[in-house]
């Protein structure tokens, strides 16, 4: 009998010598170099707001690789700085903006980019200011040459304005 009472406890403890024997060897903390350090820069933007009918230049904080930013933050409302300098933003509702080449430009090779109202403001038209503030703010995206405005966001019925800031130069500070 007694050997019946051996034979369990001699398998427990090789199982525990074959599991503690899996070759990974303590060792002390090992140095890899110096910490992670974030330098990346925010990237400021420019934004055209409005203050008496017309247009002033502001600038925000971006982000890296969100060059279409700028016009989109023209639906944001001012922030407290802003409005303190009576500045606000005739563009509402949210804006589809992406950018394309123009590869049939007589000029070469051109940036342009596409700006979508939404419905709520497609159907409200836009007014001669917002226009100026997307084209103006725009054009201070680096390779943008023009803006390709669609009024609606009905495609049968949509119609496109091309706008340069040059247009509103009547609006500029």
């Amino acid at each position: 009998m007694r050997r019946r009472h051996r034979a369990p406890g001699l398998v427990t403890a090789a199982a525990c010598v074959a599991l503690a024997g899996c070759g990974i060897r303590p060792t002390g903390i090992i140095s890899a170099g110096d910490l992670p350090l974030a330098q990346a820069h925010a990237a400021t933007i420019t934004v055209y707001l409005v203050r008496g009918g017309r247009l002033v230049p502001v600038t925000r904080s971006g982000l890296p690789g969100e060059a279409h930013l700028a016009v989109e933050q023209l639906t944001v409302p001012p922030t407290e700085q802003e409005r303190a300098m009576r500045l606000r933003t005739e563009v509402h509702g949210e804006l589809d903006v992406y950018s394309v080449d123009d590869v049939s430009s007589p000029m070469g090779h051109r940036s342009q980019l596409v700006v979508r109202p939404s419905a709520e403001a497609g159907a409200k038209g836009l007014s001669r200011t917002a226009k100026a503030q997307i084209a103006c703010t725009a054009q201070t995206i680096q390779g943008v040459q023009r803006v390709n405005l669609g009024n609606t966001v009905d495609a049968p019925e949509n119609r496109w304005e091309y706008l340069t800031c040059d247009q509103f130069s009547d609006l500029l500070g």
